[in-house]
């Protein structure tokens, strides 16, 4: 996941520039067709879809916040023509470039500043410490992303985050991927992607927050999954981004999927180095 997770970094800054094969090669050290494999395997869509969706995404926001061209912002965005970028954008949007830019500036004039976010609520130790809602101008795709803010000096003890729950059923006996892409600002902490499988009685049988790989500082936009096995016997699933200490985090483009067994979990509640079997029954073997 590391090398995804450098490339994606390296492509954020490669998106008013073209993005060559040969590039790639250098960046990850792989052949080009073996990484296109990877990273389409790990991220859900190749790297061409991924850099067309985020150029799109650039786009549209400079269409809503700023006066600049149709024409100027498909070349810098490295289209040939402004209709090429007139057909991609339609195909994603719905909407022409120009339609576009008149719609969404007149239902943004109407859009609160802090929204709720439906689905989502707040929970953690300190919930009152943050803030959570929509962003309209910090997108990872679309038209909007959720943030989770610290609103309070807290310490890196406390925490909050933005969250649902459901049921397991649908999803018992599987192994279970969740994924998003998540920005942050200045965290004094960690954030992270988490999900949880409780069993029906209400005991945690899954876990995983990322604390063993956590976000830090300031980060761009960047790929993360979290990978936990559902049990027979589970009765709810919970999942979500939070914050520990301070800072800013925003989340975008959440996805479940069922993997198989070649994915490995992340649970952070299996006892590490556990042996398949159990060993010197007899008391007979002799330390080293």
């Amino acid at each position: 996941m590391k090398i995804i997770h450098q490339t994606i970094n390296w492509l954020e800054q490669k998106m008013e520039e073209a993005v060559r094969n040969e590039e790639v090669v250098q960046v990850t050290g792989y052949s080009f067709y073996h990484f296109h494999r990877l990273f389409q395997q790990k991220v859900g869509m190749s790297l061409h879809e991924y850099v067309r969706n985020r150029r799109l995404t650039l786009a549209a926001q400079r269409l809503i916040y700023t006066d600049e061209r149709i024409l100027d912002l498909a070349l810098t965005y490295q289209f040939e023509s402004q209709e090429a970028f007139t057909r991609a954008f339609r195909k994603v949007h719905g909407l022409p470039p120009g339609k576009y830019r008149t719609l969404m500036r007149t239902l943004l004039e109407k859009t609160e500043e802090v929204e709720v976010m439906n689905g989502w609520f707040l929970s953690g130790a300190t919930p009152q410490n943050f803030e959570m809602g929509r962003d309209f101008q910090v997108v990872h795709k679309g038209n909007a992303s959720g943030y989770l803010r610290s609103i309070k000096p807290v310490g890196e003890e406390q925490f909050g985050t933005v969250m649902q729950q459901f049921h397991a059923s649908k999803y018992c006996g599987k192994r279970l991927k969740l994924s998003c892409f998540i920005k942050t600002e200045d965290i004094q902490g960690f954030a992270g992607l988490w999900m949880r499988i409780d069993a029906k009685d209400g005991d945690t049988l899954q876990f995983d927050n990322m604390s063993n790989r956590p976000i830090t500082g300031t980060t761009g936009w960047n790929y993360y999954s979290v990978v936990l096995d559902v049990p027979e016997h589970a009765g709810a699933i919970y999942f979500g981004v939070l914050l520990q200490g301070s800072g800013m985090v925003w989340m975008d483009e959440f996805t479940f999927e069922e993997v198989d067994e070649k994915t490995p979990t992340t649970n952070l509640k299996a006892p590490d180095n556990m042996p398949a079997e159990p060993i010197n029954l007899n008391f007979d073997i002799e330390l080293n």
